[in-house]
Parts: structure tokens; C-alpha cells; sequence
């Protein structure tokens, strides 16, 4: 009777050992593959996904326009025109937290999370690249503003670049001196600060 209890016993230790070294090397193979993904270089970017009202293709052919748009939550800025065979042509370019976009001329500005971007379109009237595209803009100059959290801009009629200066509650205009001009505030707003009293955009 004693020999088989102690067989018993053993047994049973024998299994809970199994069971904690099959516990063990799951856990290290977890381990050791969440090593491999995190060393195996930089984490590609999410995916997105874009679509478009039907006949908006068509729209774009009417009017004769491409669109321009930036998104902060994921650091983007589209374009979308009209490929050749009349599909859709979707290209974009990652910027820091832009959000800011502002075109005149020949030139487009780009606010992003420390910096106004200056691109210019390098191609001439009547010009087409070898894909067809008439535009094709690259960058040319930037203005180091500071996180000023810049929402909206345009050109104003003297040729300024105008924007909407959040952090500080004031319509400002870029300058080659200071991160920013200030010209125009808010009545309420009692002076400049830099605390986003109204959240002006």
C-alpha cells in the first residue's frame, strides 16, 4: 500500500511539472515573439482607407479642380485630382500635426506642429509630367513659429500670410523676426498669452 501512494505521489509531481514547464515555454515564445516584432524594425503606418461619393470623379472633370485637404489626427495631407483614364489619383505626404492649408498662385502653405511649409509648383503653364499631372509642388521655404496650435490660414490682400494663431488668441501674420505678428485679437481677449483663452479657429 505504502509503494503505491508513493508512486501516486510521484505521478502527480511529475504532471504538475510537465504542466509548469509547458506553462513556461509558451509564456518565453510569447515573450520571445513580441521581441522579434518590436526589433524587426519600425512599425508601419495604419492603414486608411478613402472613398468618395459616386459621381465624384466626375464632379472633379466638370469643374476642372483637384482637392487639397490635411488631417492632424493622423498627420496627412491629400490630394486628389484625376488620373488620366479618368480614375481617381489619391497621393499624400505625412506632416506633423498639420492643419492649416492655404494656396494662392503657384504657391501652397502647410501649417504643421512647429513650422509653416512653403511649396511651390515647379512645373509651368501647360506643363504635364510623364503620368499626366499638371501640378507638381515641392517644398521651398518654412517659417519656424512654434507650437502655436495654428488652425486656418489664407493670404490676405497686401500678400500676407495670415493665420489663425490659437495658442495665443489672435489672428497673426508669419514673420522673418519673430515666431509670429500680431493682427487682430479678440475684444475679449485682454492681451497675449499663451493659454488658448477662446480657442480661436
Amino acid at each position: 500500500m505504502a509503494r503505491r501512494k508513493s508512486t501516486k505521489k510521484k505521478t502527480a509531481r511529475r504532471s504538475a511539472v510537465r504542466k509548469t514547464a509547458a506553462k513556461a515555454q509558451a509564456k518565453t515564445a510569447e515573450t520571445n515573439t513580441t521581441k522579434a516584432d518590436e526589433s524587426g524594425g519600425p512599425a508601419p503606418e495604419p492603414a486608411f482607407e478613402l472613398s468618395t461619393s459616386r459621381g465624384f470623379e466626375a464632379w472633379l472633370e466638370s469643374v476642372g479642380a483637384s482637392l487639397a485637404f490635411t488631417t492632424y489626427q493622423a498627420g496627412k495631407v491629400f490630394f486628389l485630382g484625376r488620373m488620366p483614364d479618368g480614375g481617381l489619383a489619391v497621393f499624400n505626404r505625412t506632416l506633423e500635426r498639420c492643419m492649416g492649408l492655404a494656396a494662392t498662385g503657384r504657391s501652397l502653405y502647410v501649417s504643421t506642429l512647429y513650422q509653416i511649409l512653403r511649396f511651390e509648383n515647379g512645373m509651368e503653364p501647360g506643363q504635364k509630367s510623364a503620368d499626366g499631372f499638371d501640378a507638381a509642388y515641392v517644398p521651398q521655404a518654412a517659417y519656424f513659429t512654434g507650437d502655436l496650435d495654428i488652425h486656418d490660414m489664407a493670404v490676405d490682400g497686401l500678400g500676407r500670410l495670415v493665420f489663425v494663431n490659437t495658442l495665443f488668441s489672435c489672428l497673426a501674420a508669419a514673420s522673418d523676426r519673430a515666431s509670429f505678428v500680431p493682427v487682430w485679437t479678440p475684444p475679449f481677449v485682454s492681451r497675449l498669452a499663451a493659454e488658448d483663452r477662446c480657442h480661436l479657429n
